[in-house]
């Protein structure tokens, strides 16, 4: 079922060595709990509160979830990897923006956890965001924009926890809306987000060029860590949230903002706004910009389709959700798309929803639109 939203103004660490002692067998919540197509949960964020205390209504709704996530990602950590990465976050912790580092220490304050275990699923979740993003313009010229989230390539049992924390997040400034992101919870950065009237974002990864089809996971979390620490390099999602709480950012201003940053891993960024053509996506490496793919109505090109490859690329083989969504679209037409035409008939269609699919989300910036859903599908593709 599709229902739209219109938006309204002394820590111990989780080190692997003593995550099963203190949290014994991990447990998945959320299939349980709630089922495919259910809207996600909302919580509002302060902006005006002081930064250390803005997630702890989140946090505090969604401990158990968090803690059961974050257990499972370091037992699934290579032997010493924890241990590397804590020595590096000693470096890395003095080149984060003073928000990030008190939004996480207030994460960890609730989790009862170190600021070094919420740092290091924070720079995870960076890297491995596999996802679908379109962005449209309907005959009529409304914008739409929608993503389905996949997480957990080779870690099936990530997906399953990351249902239970997935939330959608409605920032506040003087009472009203700045922002909304999609997002997990303990998650300070956005990847999913839209500030209503001007532009909607998200990202999605380009880790995954090489010849192999599964990124070494692990071993990227390392390569971030190693940029953060000795480049100028920012965690992306890190910018697109600053790019989205900053009040004068207009959608050209955020595509030429985040078309020259530099970043610590590569990324596809698909921006939409509220005017005739208003889409765009974003090829970045980490140092430069490779490609700018705008939407063309009036050619004919009224949506783009962005997954995690270079979109003049052949797609691989073992990863076909780019042609069966731009097939739909087709059939959907400029004429009939809408959010909720995009959420059924598209995002909603086998393989672009997939075993790994997280939430979908649509939004629409001009019509101050923006819901998110859970997906558990359980007869659907395995991610390929």
């Amino acid at each position: 079922m599709y229902v739209a939203l219109m938006l309204v103004s002394g820590a111990a660490s989780l080190n692997p060595t003593t995550v099963g002692g203190r949290f014994g067998q991990l447990t998945n919540l959320a299939s349980a709990a709630r089922p495919d197509g259910a809207p996600l949960e909302k919580f509002v964020v302060n902006l005006d509160d002081p930064p250390r205390l803005r997630w702890k209504s989140v946090m505090l709704g969604n401990k158990e979830g968090a803690l059961s996530t974050m257990s499972y990602l370091f037992k699934s950590l290579p032997d010493g990897l924890h241990a590397e990465v804590d020595a590096l976050m000693v470096d890395a912790e003095a080149r984060f923006p003073e928000w990030a580092k008190e939004e996480m220490l207030g994460v960890a304050d609730v989790l009862n956890v170190t600021f070094g275990d919420v740092a290091l699923v924070n720079l995870f979740f960076e890297i491995t965001p596999f996802c679908t993003s379109i962005v449209s313009q309907s005959a009529s010229g409304r914008v739409y924009h929608g993503r389905n989230m996949d997480f957990g390539l080779a870690m099936p049992t990530l997906s399953e926890n990351l249902r239970d924390i997935a939330v959608d997040v409605e920032f506040r400034k003087a009472g009203e809306t700045a922002f909304v992101v999609t997002t997990f919870a303990g998650y300070v950065g956005a990847a999913t987000g839209m500030r209503p009237g001007a532009f909607s974002i998200t990202a999605n990864e380009r880790e995954m060029t090489g010849p192999l089809p599964i990124p070494n996971i692990f071993k990227s979390v390392l390569n971030l860590m190693y940029a953060l620490v000795t480049t100028e390099a920012y965690p992306v999602t890190w910018a697109v949230r600053e790019v989205l709480q900053d009040e004068t950012m207009s959608y050209a201003d955020a595509i030429s903002e985040l078309s020259a940053r530099k970043f610590a891993t590569q990324m596809y960024l698909t921006i939409g706004g509220t005017g005739v053509d208003e889409g765009t996506v974003l090829t970045r490496g980490r140092n430069e910009l490779l490609d700018v793919w705008r939407m063309n109505a009036t050619a004919g090109e009224w949506f783009l389709v962005q997954t995690n490859y270079d979109h003049w690329l052949v797609m691989p083989p073992w990863d076909n959700r780019k042609k069966p969504a731009e097939k739909a679209m087709v059939n959907v037409s400029a004429q009939e798309i809408s959010p909720r035409a995009m959420y059924e008939r598209v995002l909603s269609l086998d393989p672009v929803l997939n075993e790994l699919t997280v939430y979908s989300t649509v939004m629409s910036c001009s019509e101050g639109t923006y819901e998110s859903f859970l997906r558990d599908c359980k007869d659907c593709s395995p991610f390929r």
